[in-house]
């Protein structure tokens, strides 16, 4: 195993949370930086596939704290923009392959859960990163108190505007922002809209939904698309959202209206392929630091866990530090640079902007195989569709 004693994390999301409480479950010291003073304030959600879930399990999540945090998906159903059946995917089926649930979670309560298995004194709240400096073999992230946090090794999973890669690594990522803004939330849902275990999304021509539950009547939500928020529209109040969302699936509206309007979240999504360099011979990129995804690929979360596993299962098999770094980029690389491309032909797929495109895709779709059905679920819950 590599000589590490003592790591320092750029970032308390959920890279450098699941990192954290990876690397502790091999003995190895933490802390981790996060420059807010608390947890986001408005709760968003996204989904978990089994292959990432039997990581969390494997670092110590039960089924009893994987309840907590959110719910198990039993079926994904997609619509078109008129309630149409198109697919329903088999997802507990497939992820009871993989050895785990696949599942909607709840952001904030997923951080939480962290943060209480690490240890919350190895999680610093109001420590904002500024640099990272080498001394004498060690290295250290400069804090913006004047303070410097040294250790033997630094993660960078402070997110698409990495402070770590920027400067430590001196790489830029040529991010492609999309044309137009996602919007998200959790609901307190009406059990009769959506039946439990369900996770349900509509493929319009101009837009995208989502919904699922992530547990105790609450379900998170996104939505997206042409006609809903160009990324240079000004901000909707909730009734101007209703009433883009009108000619769409009812479920859409009555999520929406079920959601306070001061947790309604809109982000400028933007994302695009890895940089040439995510190491040098003490720091490490994980996460959106290293690649920032395509939200229609679907693998965000999942892809940061799966960083991870990797990083720590090299870290403990070589005795170079160097040599496993770059290892990892060598496994990971081809993997999520894969993921964004699937991302972007998932995008002309889910929206089709042309009519013909978009019929043909419906009718093509709504006579799957049943077997063709399973072969996509299991792709998705593996890891490897």
């Amino acid at each position: 195993m590599a000589k590490i004693e003592k790591v320092q994390i750029a970032g308390g999301g959920i890279a450098g949370l699941t990192a954290g409480l990876a690397l502790s479950r091999q003995g190895i010291d933490v802390e981790i930086h996060e420059r807010a003073d608390h947890l986001q304030g408005r709760a968003t959600g996204f989904s978990i596939w089994a292959f990432a879930i039997k990581r969390l399990m494997e670092w110590g999540f039960d089924r009893e704290r994987l309840d907590a945090i959110g719910q198990e998906i039993v079926e994904s159903h997609i619509v078109d923009d008129q309630d149409r059946p198109l697919l329903t995917l088999p997802i507990h089926e497939a992820s009871t392959e993989s050895g785990a649930p696949s599942m909607d979670v709840d952001r904030r309560l997923l951080q939480e859960a962290l943060i209480e298995a690490i240890g919350p004194e190895r999680y610093r709240f109001g420590s904002e990163v500024v640099g990272v400096q080498h001394d004498d073999g060690r290295i250290a992230l400069a804090l913006a108190d004047g303070g410097c946090a040294f250790g033997d090794l630094v993660l960078g999973g402070d997110g698409i505007h990495s402070i770590v890669r920027d400067q430590a690594l001196g790489q830029s990522v040529d991010l492609k922002r999309s044309r137009y803004a996602v919007i998200e939330g959790i609901a307190d849902l009406d059990p009769d809209r959506l039946p439990a275990g369900h996770h349900k999304q509509v493929w319009g021509r101009k837009a995208r939904f989502g919904v699922g539950w992530v547990g105790e009547g609450r379900a998170r939500w996104f939505i997206g698309g042409r006609s809903i928020a160009l990324a240079d529209d000004p901000e909707l109040s909730r009734d101007e959202l209703l009433e883009r969302v009108a000619g769409l699936p009812e479920i859409v509206a009555a999520t929406i209206a079920a959601t306070p309007e001061d947790q309604i979240v809109r982000t400028d999504v933007r994302h695009g392929y890895p940089p040439k360099r995510w190491h040098d011979d003490r720091v490490v990129l994980l996460g959106d630091a290293a690649h920032t995804l395509s939200p229609f690929a679907g693998m965000g979360a999942c892809s940061t866990i799966e960083d991870v596993a990797h990083l720590v299962r090299l870290l403990g098999e070589r005795d170079d530090l160097a040599d496993a770094l770059a290892a990892f980029q060598g496994e990971r690389e081809g993997d999520v640079t894969r993921i964004e491309k699937t991302g972007r032909r998932n995008e002309l797929m889910m929206m089709p902007s042309n009519g013909l495109l978009y019929w043909t895709r419906n009718a093509l779709f709504s006579h799957t195989p049943d077997e063709k059905l399973m072969e996509i679920a299991a792709g998705m819950t593996s890891g490897e569709g």
